[in-house]
């Protein structure tokens, strides 16, 4: 082969310059990231209930969520840990399982679930597995701080800000941590109740009843098919006011006759502050696959797009980027090749004094 070459150098030559061309473009192309992309057949998934003890998570939280995690095709086992107001339940799936389609299935199950769940739960939220060691930070941290209460600040990056990163090319989501949560508080008069007979579990069916999501069945398109849900909630206080709720003798009454409706938020016995103002952090996550650097790039135009289109006195303070670490570390990598590859360059023509042998050592090392 080698005299095959040695006899034909504008073959040898074109084919070389063919493999150099493609490893150039083949590494501009190639994503950039502190961590590989791992994807194991596995999922996790998490749910939490603040002040409820292990039993109470383990009967009322836990064990709904496994058993509605079995009924989902091609999970094979379900493990599950019960502690102080937190639940954890790690998801294996049977070989060839697609994980993206598993952990839709799942979510759906779980938002049917989502009515019988106890007061004060959080949602559960159902993400990939990643073994330890492999874990990989949050791509950017942000702090949106501003001059409202907990909850009108957590709303407006739930609402406003985390649709506009989730939009973002590269981003895989986006977790907020601090402020509260807002909802409605509703309070009673016990004593008017009872001249009314009416139990105070009528009012709690009545609001349980005002959100329903119920199935409905499956709709076909030839060899696919798709479930139907009937998804029904209320969208302003108003609307809870006319709820009816049921009373001795077939009397029906109105909720907002039988007590008083508010909004109202729930800090969790967490307080998070910058500057003395309320604030709420916010973490960007990667997309396996993407390049770190120009996710990371995207974002930050797409939080500066954002600036000045909020309420006034909201403002964003970019408190860790992990971009910046990769980017000097590759920038100091491709500096300390270019001057060894000078360096050998250099050497090469004061030892050998002819350009033809440099071109052909330097042009191998380069292929290589």
């Amino acid at each position: 082969m080698i005299s095959w070459f040695a006899h034909r150098p504008a073959v040898a030559w074109a084919i070389a310059g063919t493999l150099l061309l493609a490893g150039g473009v083949a590494f501009t192309r190639l994503p950039i990231a502190t961590r590989p992309t791992v994807e194991v057949p596995r999922l996790q998934v998490s749910a939490s209930w603040n002040g409820a003890s292990p039993e109470l998570v383990e009967t009322y939280l836990t064990s709904p969520i496994e058993a509605a995690i079995q009924g989902v095709r091609g999970v094979q086992k379900v493990s599950s840990e019960s502690s102080d107001g937190q639940s954890s339940l790690e998801v294996e799936l049977e070989r060839g399982t697609d994980v993206t389609l598993a952990r839709l299935a799942i979510l759906e199950r779980l938002e049917l679930l989502r009515n019988e769940l106890p007061a004060g739960v959080q949602p559960p939220t159902v993400g990939n597995y990643v073994p330890e060691g492999l874990e990989e930070e949050p791509l950017l941290t942000y702090v949106v701080s501003g001059p409202y209460t907990p909850g009108t600040v957590a709303d407006l990056v739930r609402k406003e800000i985390e649709p506009r990163l989730l939009a973002v090319p590269g981003v895989a989501g986006v977790n907020s941590y601090g402020g509260a949560e807002r909802r409605v508080a509703v309070t009673y008069d016990a004593q008017r109740l009872r001249q009314l007979g009416i139990a105070p579990d009528r009012l709690r069916d009545a609001l349980a009843g005002a959100r329903a999501v119920r199935p409905l069945g499956l709709e076909r398109f030839g060899a696919t098919q798709r479930a139907v849900l009937l998804a029904d909630q209320p969208r302003v206080i108003e609307d809870l006011a006319e709820l009816p709720v049921a009373g001795p003798g077939g009397l029906v009454h109105r909720l907002g006759d039988l007590a008083d409706i508010r909004m109202d938020e729930d800090t969790h016995d967490n307080f998070y502050r910058l500057n003395g103002r309320t604030a709420v952090s916010l973490q960007v996550a990667r997309l396996p696959g993407a390049d770190a650097i120009k996710t990371a790039a995207r974002v930050r135009e797409a939080m500066t797009a954002l600036e000045g289109k909020l309420l006034p006195g909201i403002s964003f303070t970019l408190f860790r980027d992990t971009s910046v670490d990769l980017k000097e570390e590759l920038d100091d990598l491709l500096l300390r090749g270019m001057i060894a590859f000078a360096g050998v360059l250099l050497v090469l023509a004061l030892i050998l004094r002819r350009w033809r042998a440099v071109a052909l050592v330097m042009g191998s090392a380069a292929l290589s």
